[in-house]
């Protein structure tokens, strides 16, 4: 495990979208649970648990398998408790990830596109035009570590849920990202700010939803819940080792991964920090180049800068830039699943609907790209792809 987790990267390797973030304390922490033979879901997933929530300003956590997975358990903990009806509408911003939209109708709700603005991110404007008489809340997706307005969308009477599977310590007037609204979910995919190879969480303030989201996690049962007691007594002809009170699924972490969890965090506010001066820094350094929009870091907000986006002009030839990047050893992705009402899976989601216009999204969906940006990255990489960028737009 020498030399990992990178912490220096040489930009004369290229630009990666990301490098090996986890080293030899992770894989011992890992190994430990295999020599004890404790690998499901125990007490280190329970430390990290409340270790994450304390991290965002939350006072409950509930890890699961996937941030996917962890999108999919705060919306039907918000059914399961009442706070939405099935058939309510959920606002959500054209542009993000494909299991952003999705679990809104897997859950029985109804998701409504909404156009997003000059942060990636939704336009409350459009989301107050969007309203109508079944709209009762918004997902809220902090896109690439921006964070969105979540204070703006309460504003306008909705439940705001967050979507910070991107923006573990992004922060918007005060307040960080996954304790802004009534929940919020993270992922620690292999790819992300830190990670349990795969793994996911949501985070909330409210016990109640807490409780509901342990039971969705592990099968409906009720072994992980803090009303436990109560709810066995309600039904005490059932064996409490298998009384289940949700109609949910199996969605639970490894051990290792709270292990691993556990390890990482460790390392990520040094890490985080890294990111945002890179943001910065190449923010500074490609200002000057014709033919693109940055994404700058703006007044109130802290940047979670989990990837570096680039807006073109619609004059350029995304493709053709995109293919010099590559050939410069700068991997390029577009920006997340950019325009979600052109993918064609959307014509499978029940219900769902486009509300007005949705330009910034087909201009992203058209030319927006991104590239990497690590804790192991620093000015040599932005200078990198300051040059591809000039000679990929200049000719």
């Amino acid at each position: 495990m020498k030399g990992l987790p990178v912490e220096a990267h040489d930009p004369a390797e290229g630009l990666p979208l990301q490098v090996v973030s986890f080293g030899a304390a992770e894989v011992n922490a890992a190994m430990e649970c295999l020599v004890t033979t404790w690998v499901t879901m125990g007490k280190r997933v329970q430390t990290f648990e409340e270790e994450w929530a304390d991290y965002c300003g939350a006072t409950h956590g509930v890890m699961c398998n996937s941030g996917s997975s962890a999108n999919l358990l705060m919306l039907a903990g918000l059914v399961e408790t009442g706070r939405l009806q099935p058939g309510d509408e959920v606002l959500v911003p054209a542009v993000g990830w494909s299991t952003s939209l999705f679990p809104i109708a897997q859950v029985g709700l109804v998701p409504v596109l909404v156009d997003v603005d000059e942060t990636l991110t939704i336009d409350v404007a459009a989301a107050a035009r969007a309203i109508g008489p079944r709209t009762k809340a918004a997902l809220a997706v902090h896109l690439l570590g921006q964070p969105a307005d979540v204070v703006g969308l309460e504003d306008l009477g909705l439940l705001v849920a967050e979507d910070a599977c991107a923006a573990p310590g992004a922060e918007r007037d005060g307040r960080r990202a996954g304790s802004m609204g009534i929940g919020g979910t993270f992922s620690f995919f292999f790819s992300h700010h830190l990670t349990t190879v795969e793994g996911g969480i949501v985070v909330y303030r409210d016990e109640e939803l807490a409780n509901a989201t342990r039971s969705l996690r592990a099968h409906g049962w009720v072994r992980e819940r803090s009303d436990k007691e109560a709810l066995v007594a309600r039904s005490p002809e059932i064996d409490e080792r298998f009384l289940f009170v949700s109609a949910g699924w199996n969605l639970r972490p490894t051990e290792m991964a709270g292990a691993m969890g556990t390890e990482q965090l460790k390392r990520l506010p040094a890490w985080i920090e890294r990111r945002r001066s890179n943001h910065d820094q190449w923010c500074a350094l490609l200002d000057d180049l014709d033919g693109l929009t940055l994404f700058p870091q703006r007044a109130g907000e802290v940047h979670a800068a989990f990837a570096f986006p680039l807006l073109l002009d619609p004059d350029r030839d995304r493709a053709a830039v995109m293919r010099h990047l590559e050939s410069r050893g700068i991997q390029t992705r577009p920006v997340s699943g950019s325009n979600l009402a052109r993918q064609p899976a959307f014509e499978r989601v029940p219900g769902a609907r486009i509300a007005g216009q949705l330009d910034m999204a087909d201009r992203i969906h058209t030319h927006g790209l991104f590239v990497g940006n690590s804790h192991a990255f620093g000015p040599g990489h932005g200078e990198l792809l300051r040059e591809a960028l000039e000679e990929a737009l200049n000719g």
